[in-house]
Formats: C-alpha cells, structure tokens, sequence
C-alpha cells in the first residue's frame, strides 16, 4: 500500500504547485510532511533489516541512498535545461556555481541563505521543489546516528521538536525552521524511524521509549494544535499544514506500513512517485508554454499529471530499472 500513498502524496504536490488548495490549507506542505515520516520509516528498514551486518555499512547505506536519489533527479534536471534551452521560458540564466548548486541538491535546501537560481522571471532553481531533497539527504546522514545510538535519537528528536515549536510560535523565523530546515523538522524523520522499529520484527524488543515516542509526539502535536487554534496564533507560515501532516502521517504511516494487504499496481506507483514529485514543475511549465488551457480546470490538471507521470514511467524504465540492478549489489533492494 506505501506505493499508493506515494504516489497520492506525489500527486497533493504537483496540485499544491498549480495553486490548487483546500479550505485555506496548502495540501503539498502537508504530503511533504509525511514524505518526510515515510522517509525516516525507509531508511531505518534499509538500515536495520537489509545491510544491518554487511561489512562497510554505512557505505553500502551512502550508495545506496545516491543511486535512489540522483539518477532520476539528474535526468529530469537535464530534460528541464532542455526545454529551458530551446524555449527561454523564464528567461533562464546560467552560472557555474549555480549549476553546482542545482547539481548538489543539498544547497538548495538554504536557498534562502545562497542564490541557486537559473530561471528569472519566476526567480526558481531547476527543480523548484528539490529544496525538500536537500533535507532529506541531511536528514539521511543523521539518522544512521541516531539509529545506533539511542541516546543521541532523544537528545535530537528533543531539540529538533523544540525549535519547531519555537518557530511555530515565531521565536524563529517560522517557515525555515518549521517546516524546511533540518534542525527543526529532523524529529519527522525520527519518528518515521521509529515506528519502522516498533513494526520490524526483526527489530527485536522495542525499547519502551522509542515505543511510546510517537504517540507522546502526537498527543503533543494534538495539544498544540488545540492551542493554536483556541488562540488564534497560528504563525504566517505553514503551522496548520505541518500540524495536520503530523497529525494526520504518524498513524497513517504506522498502519499502511503495517497492513498486509497487497494491492495490484502498488510497485509501479511506488516508482512512479518520485518521477512525479520531481517532474511536475517541468510539466506545468511545458503546459504554460505549448498549450492554451483554463488554467486549474480539469483538462488543465489532467494534462500536467499525464505529462508528469508520462516523464516519469521513461525515467523507470529507462533509468531505474537499471540502477535498481546495480542496487541489487548492495542488498536487498527497496521497493521504495
């Protein structure tokens, strides 16, 4: 069932950046949230029951992690140069640290802090939504930590939910450190990770803090969200999106991850969840450029999901399933 709530989660994006909401929520802030839950939940299943005793570990962990992320963002970054190449849109301009950047994807988590831009006019990076990447491939170098050490995992699920408390009460600026940066959203990770530890039978007993972590997170959250709502105080930022993703992710992580039930597509959609997520920005752009829609109507949301989902099923078959080969080297591969 993980592949449909990936593929579903994708799709909450990819309408989220067409300007599409709900009741005044932005509904990709939320599924960003729960990637980041499902993300924790992955990389402790990779870490803890498929190369938990191989020799070299953490590289086997670290290639692994590279040849998910980068092949596919590589190739839609260079279909995306492409079209920005032959057609201008957004008056794109290039410069070699720039380029870098773009490359990297970690820098483009702090693009408030470093200037990634190719495109002027809006002023976006390649792959406006990678900032999310970025945080994840930190949130990848931490987690391996935390795993080993118990200690250090409450140490840092601890801080890391007070800064985001801290910003959504706008002590810090509320929308680097609730919901982009990594000191204040590594806790979503570890908490994905945890409940990966409480599920695996392979974890053994589960120590009784990890057990009762998540759900004294989410009563927290609850309270908070309570609070927030009794006072008004919701920050400008992205405080009630955040809230409802961890409200609304914990649990529904836990029991999709949990459920036995075997639904028919579930790999492909898995697949094609990460070719959409990162594909959709070009797809709207391809849209706004060729075609004369009324823009957010269903013809208009149908095309740039079939585009997406068109690029992405290519980077499947013609990239994925390669590298997917090559990452059988490395274990037992992940079917997310």
């Amino acid at each position: 069932m993980t592949g449909y709530l990936r593929f579903f989660l994708a799709f909450l994006v990819l309408i989220s950046h067409m300007g599409i909401g709900f009741h005044g929520l932005n509904p990709g802030v939320i599924a960003v949230v729960v990637f980041y839950i499902l993300a924790g939940y992955v990389v402790s299943h990779l870490l803890r029951d498929i190369i938990p005793a191989a020799k070299g570990q953490y590289l086997k962990f670290c290639k692994d992690r590279f040849l998910r992320i980068f092949p596919l963002y590589f190739y839609v970054a260079f279909l995306t140069a492409l079209f920005l190449f032959f057609t201008s849109f957004g008056a794109p301009h290039v410069s070699c640290i720039k380029v870098i950047n773009n490359l990297l994807i970690i820098p483009l988590n702090y693009y408030m802090y470093f200037d990634s831009t190719i495109l002027s006019d809006p002023e976006w990076c390649l792959i406006p939504q990678a900032w999310s990447l970025g945080a994840e491939l930190q949130a990848y170098m931490l987690l391996p930590l935390t795993i080993v050490f118990k200690r250090v995992r409450m140490g840092f699920v601890l801080i890391s939910f007070c800064i985001y408390m801290l910003a959504n009460l706008s002590f810090v600026q509320p929308d680097y450190f609730g919901y982009r940066l990594i000191p204040g959203i590594f806790f979503m990770f570890a908490v994905g990770s945890t409940l990966q530890q409480i599920n695996s039978v392979k974890s053994g007993k589960v120590d009784r803090c990890d057990t009762w972590m998540p759900i004294t997170l989410w009563t927290a959250i609850l309270i908070s969200g309570i609070y927030f709502y009794v006072t008004q105080s919701f920050s400008p930022a992205y405080t009630k999106e955040t809230l409802l993703g961890l409200l609304i992710g914990i649990p529904v992580v836990f029991f999709v991850t949990k459920s036995s039930i075997k639904l028919p597509l579930n790999r492909l959609l898995g697949s094609l969840s990460y070719g959409v997520f990162l594909s959709h920005f070009l797809a709207i752009w391809i849209v706004e450029y060729f075609f004369s829609v009324s823009r957010n109507s269903v013809w208009h949301i149908f095309m740039i999901a079939s585009i997406s989902t068109c690029i992405a099923y290519i980077g499947v078959v013609v990239i994925e399933k390669k590298v997917d080969a090559f990452r059988l080297r490395n274990g037992k591969k992940l079917s997310t």
